[in-house]
């Protein structure tokens, strides 16, 4: 059965208590070719095309639903002879989307055909604490290619595949595959590896909708010989122009048209929507069987798939199969699973029907259906479907109780545990909040992708419903009432390591955070290594919001220790970023990039890991990149990281992304880039909502640009604000607001004050060993000298700069601060520097030199006036849903606030996103605002 769903990839704990799949668990069915209901028509040009492609590396099947792919394939399996050509099938779903239950499937279904072939795969899959996916692949390989015998793998219902571990280790398995390993992939989209590579090495055979459109004389084979259905020449014709050989269109109008006379009303219905066909299904189709074989058909609509088992405890029935057997042989679109006919699966499009109908007729009854498939599901092992059917039921405390057995995980693991936050998000919040374990998954899946605000306040609730739990034990303790533990004290030492890792990374409170872990660790219980691990990073993040760097990385070398020990590649990854983030700023870049590169390698190795995740690294090193002056592929890693974060919604990496591009553009000359991501910048600010991480990477770049196209109007605007506001309460990030002061100080020409601020902060860097920060400082200090007139103090600061600076090849701090510098450098060269400090100063003067001249343009003060407006323009419901895009919203929020589906928002984000040419919130939000849409401020 698919009770893995809910499990999370290799890089994390496996939340089942047993960590592997077991050959009992896997659906024999799922390795069969699906047995054809009916007749099948001869594709003879379509199988000699199969055929031929036997030799190449990859056959891609690809098509919409309906189009026949599985069918032919099926058909084209069974035309070879007995003992010619071994053929592993496997048909996927969307609970495969995992990747150990992936991989153990086609493993499973390789070693039914090559006895001992997957024996070594196996071994590397089942590793201990975490499956070694490079190790798995490789003995695939390798046994692969010592066996002579051609052998045919297809992975069918490819589509239901998205998980991007499962897709890059399959594309590696492309790369490397032996000659006698022929993959036949039949799926609705294509993969979303590159083909190119492929194509270009003529090693795939690609057979896509025109060569799957049933042709004219397919056409007529079908409706005459096997649906008896005695239409004219002209009558197919008619049919065709509007299904133009759609396979299972034809075979609903077909079944639609028996005992008609009149080919008008079908004609009719296929000039509409697909779901007018649907409603032409109902009508024709359903309603004229008999009422017994009605309310069955209906009733057991609501599950993906059937057995009689199954549909006896759905329907509270004993003669289900009697009615499987009968709902066959009418041709009903139920298609048998296996050869002895244990599952069947509905075609989808008369599944969807008949559930619209089932809610038209009977909508009390749905719930019971579903609850009872619920309760069938979880007696069979079956976890993911259980919970999916019993949310279905809205059987609230039911749900609960399933999604509370999937143990939480600690808050920075980097792996997929979307799936049980998707379950939850679907219970009523009254009922979430009522119990503590359910509030901490939440704030677990939430705290990289949303405001802190809204995972801390599912801190709150989760500390709210442990102590109600807590208040419950006692009293049934009073009562002497066992009963087992809702609020153990270990899971209040997990929720207080996620709120002291919030107070930590998003506000900077170091007290509090301090404070959080404290009693985390006064709670956790000795075999929960990873929260301690967990406290360990807040800890360290507490540090260095109090500029206490040495001390961070000191605090680290504890949990570098439990690393190791336990082999976790994923926390690995996280331990190697902090170490990079914090080099970094001790100025210490080749050893910040050696980290980075190490991060990246950890997660490249733990194939279950979500690659988006290399944005932390990735955003690491463009900051490096562009420091050593290699803007181009400074530019390239910005915005690789970017694009990984906007696409997993990684909301914590966009500000310090979009800042580093701000300066790599403003770097290149690129203005109106820089102007961009600039916006962008501003958005993500918002969105954030966490006035520490804004001020600590980001506000010091956004003052950047607005002196470089000259807006000290803006850079005026955001100092009288940040007056107004609370001081924050991390001197790190309040050094940065004065840094960012500092600037529009010197550019309104007032070298004293910045003189004055720059004393103390220079003083308060050094003691704490920020070389990075130091640096900066001592450049600003020398522009101020200079503005002074003080040219041997200018030149005294600018010769520590560099002699500071020289060893991890320093550029940009140099160059990024103007032509003023380049002549204070030429002086000290004429100075007779320090012998060891002439040849950086020489690559400094050349990199001056080689900087590029801003490209002339025109800065939108008011981009509306320079863009063309929407020529479909949004609704007024659209618009409502940008506002609230535009503040930070989530589906859910949005939802509430306009009182609609949370598939209704998506529906409308879908047609935003559309008309304003945009691939992501946050560009939608940027692009209305330059139309007007949106004012600056929201």
């Amino acid at each position: 059965m698919d009770h893995t769903n809910q499990k999370l990839q290799s890089n994390a704990p496996e939340p089942e208590p047993t960590s592997r799949l077991s050959p009992d668990s896997l659906l024999a069915t799922k390795f069969l070719p699906p047995a054809s209901s009916h007749e099948i028509i001869a594709r003879p040009r379509l199988l000699a095309l199969l055929n031929a492609g036997l030799h190449q590396h990859v056959i891609l099947v690809s098509a919409a639903a309906g189009f026949g792919k599985t069918t032919l394939l099926a058909n084209w399996v069974r035309s070879f002879p007995p003992g010619h050509l071994p053929v592993a099938w496997v048909s996927l779903d969307a609970g495969d989307n995992v990747p150990v239950q992936f991989w153990t499937y086609v493993l499973t279904a390789l070693e039914q055909c090559h006895p001992g072939l997957s024996r070594l795969p196996f071994a590397a899959l089942h590793e201990t604490p975490r499956p070694s996916w490079k190790a798995m692949l490789a003995a695939l390989i390798n046994g692969l290619s010592r066996h002579n015998e051609h052998l045919v793998l297809v992975l069918d219902n490819y589509e239901e595949i998205t998980d991007p571990s499962i897709q890059a280790l399959l594309s590696s398995l492309f790369e490397h595959l032996p000659p006698t390993l022929c993959v036949v992939l039949a799926t609705r989209t294509d993969p979303p590896f590159s083909l190119a590579r492929l194509r270009a090495r003529g090693q795939i055979l690609e057979l896509r909708t025109e060569q799957l459109r049933a042709t004219r004389e397919e056409m007529i084979a079908f409706l005459r010989d096997v649906m008896d259905l005695r239409l004219s020449v002209q009558n197919i014709q008619d049919v065709d122009a509007r299904l133009q050989g759609w396979w299972a269109g034809m075979q609903l109008a077909a079944l639609s048209l028996k005992g008609k006379a009149l080919l008008d009303d079908l004609l009719q219905a296929l000039q509409g929507t697909q779901s007018a066909l649907f409603e032409y299904l109902v009508q024709e189709v359903l309603n004229r069987q008999p009422a017994q074989v009605q309310t069955f058909l209906l009733r057991t609509s609501i599950l993906p798939r059937l057995c009689t088992s199954l549909c006896n405890a759905v329907l509270e029935q004993q003669n289900s199969q009697l009615f499987l057997e009968e709902v066959e042989r009418a041709n009903l679109f139920l298609s048998p699973l296996d050869e002895q006919r244990q599952w069947y699966v509905y075609h989808p499009l008369f599944a969807e029907a008949l559930r619209a109908r089932l809610e038209q007729t009977a909508p009390t009854e749905v719930p019971g259906l579903h609850l009872r498939a619920s309760r069938w599901y979880a007696a069979h092992q079956a976890r993911g479907e259980a919970i999916q059917h019993a949310l279905q039921a809205h059987e609230w405390p039911w749900a609960a109780w399933l999604l509370e057995q999937i143990p939480s995980q600690h808050a920075w693991n980097w792996s997929e545990n979307a799936l049980p936050s998707r379950w939850i998000e679907q219970l009523p919040r009254e009922v979430v909040r009522e119990r503590p374990r359910l509030c901490l998954g939440m704030a677990q899946s939430l705290f990289w992708t949303t405001p802190p605000d809204v995972a801390e306040s599912w801190v709150h609730d989760a500390r709210r419903a442990w102590t109600r739990a807590h208040q419950r034990e006692e009293q049934r303790l009073m009562a002497q009432d066992a009963h087992e533990p809702e609020a153990p004290l270990h899971l209040l030492g997990e929720i207080a390591a996620l709120h002291g890792l919030i107070a930590s990374f998003y506000q900077g409170d170091a007290g509090a955070a301090r404070a959080f872990c404290q009693e985390a660790l006064t709670h956790l219980e000795e075999q929960q290594w990873a929260t301690q691990v967990q406290v360990t990073f807040a800890q360290a993040r507490a540090n260095v919001a109090q500029e206490q760097v040495p001390s961070t990385m000191q605090q680290l070398q504890a949990a570098w220790r439990w690393i190791k020990v336990e082999g976790d590649r994923a926390l690995e990854s996280i331990y190697c970023c902090e170490r990079a983030w914090e080099m970094t700023i001790a100025g210490k870049l080749h050893q910040a990039w050696q980290w980075s590169q190490q991060a990246i390698h950890a997660l490249q190795t733990i194939e279950g890991h979500q690659p988006t995740h290399l944005c932390w690294p990735y955003t690491y090193q463009a900051r490096i990149l562009h420091e050593w002056n290699q803007l181009e592929e400074a530019h390239h890693r910005a915005e690789q990281a970017i694009q990984l974060g906007e696409q997993a919604e990684i909301l914590a990496i966009l500000p310090l992304a979009y800042a580093l591009l701000v300066r790599i553009a403003l770097s290149q000359g690129r203005l109106e880039e820089a102007q961009k991501a600039s916006q962008q910048l501003e958005y993500t600010w918002r969105v954030m909502s966490s006035p520490y991480r804004t001020a600590l990477l980001s506000c010091v770049d956004q003052m950047r640009f607005w002196l470089a196209c000259g807006d000290l109007k803006q850079a005026r605007r955001w100092m009288s604000d940040l007056e107004q506001e609370e001081p924050l309460v991390s001197p790190l990030a309040r050094e940065r607001q004065h840094i960012a002061y500092v600037r529009l100080l010197l550019a309104e020409s007032e070298p004293d004050y910045a003189l004055k601020l720059l004393t103390s902060l220079v003083k308060r860097a050094v003691a704490t060993q920020r070389w990075d920060h130091v640096l900066e400082m001592w450049l600003l200090q020398t522009q101020a000298y200079q503005m002074l007139q003080r040219q041997q103090d200018a030149l005294a600061q600018l010769a520590q700069a560099v002699h500071l600076a020289a060893p991890e090849g320093y550029i940009r701090s140099f160059v990024d601060e103007g032509p003023s510098l380049a002549a204070l450098l030429s002086q000290l060269r004429k100075q007779k520097p320090l012998a060891k400090d002439l040849p950086y100063l020489e690559t400094l003067l050349r990199a001056f030199d080689q900087q590029p001249i801003p490209q002339p343009t025109q800065l939108e003060k008011e981009p509306s006036l320079s863009l063309q407006p929407l020529l479909d323009p949004l609704s007024a419901r659209e618009q409502d849903v940008l506002h609230l895009l535009a503040r930070g919203a989530s589906n859910q929020d949005i939802a509430e606030a306009l009182v609609v589906t949370p598939g209704t928002v998506k529906h409308h984000i879908t047609h935003i996103l559309s008309k304003l040419e945009a691939t992501n919130r946050t560009q939608a939000v940027a692009r209305a605002q330059a139309l007007g849409l949106l004012s600056q401020g929201e």
